[in-house]
């Protein structure tokens, strides 16, 4: 039995989404966003938890303008599926938040992440899964909560989760990059 969840409800949930991210990822120093849109959930995690973030979009038109000394908050038009700009940093989490139904390359994309990420470091996707509001209001195809988990596992990380979280309205999946062996992390 479905409760009914109103047209409105991820607009009213979004801020909590972005608490529970920024709890998620609170340890992470650096963070890259794949998909991030406009760049905001990048801007909440480099001031919530002073964070360097780095919002990675095919479409930069939304992102906001820089101004004053150089934020924690960078802001690049580049697609996720070749991220070799970061390869020299690693990071330590990368997040993708209702963008991995949208990316024309979900595999290359997670293998991409998997590569910029510290030996352990995480990733966690939340997305629209397959039968939820989102598809009655959208009409896209999203991926079920199955299937992200197992994309994850395909892409090479370890220790996968894979939930539906708000009301069964996203899905919450996330991974590790194994640790190298010898590592203490």
């Amino acid at each position: 039995m479905s409760t009914h969840v109103p047209d409105t409800f991820y607009q009213t949930y979004r801020p909590r989404l972005h608490r529970q991210i920024a709890r998620e990822l609170g340890l992470a120093r650096r963070v890259v966003d794949i998909g991030c849109g406009d760049c905001t959930l990048a801007g909440i995690l480099s001031k919530a938890a002073q964070q360097e973030v780095t919002g990675v979009d095919l479409n930069g038109h939304g992102f906001p303008r820089q101004s004053g000394p150089a934020p924690k908050r960078r802001c690049v038009e580049a697609d996720a599926r070749s991220l070799g700009f970061l390869v020299r940093r690693s990071v330590d989490a990368v997040v993708s938040v209702s963008a991995l139904h949208e990316f024309a390359g979900p595999m290359a994309a997670l293998r991409e992440a998997r590569k910029i990420l510290r030996s352990g470091g995480e990733i966690l996707i939340v997305d629209f899964p397959r039968g939820s509001l989102a598809q009655r209001l959208w009409s896209e195809r999203y991926y079920t909560t199955g299937e992200v988990g197992d994309m994850l596992k395909r892409a090479g990380f370890v220790r996968v989760e894979s939930k539906r979280i708000a009301r069964r309205q996203l899905t919450w999946a996330r991974g590790f990059k194994a640790l190298k062996h010898g590592s203490s992390r």
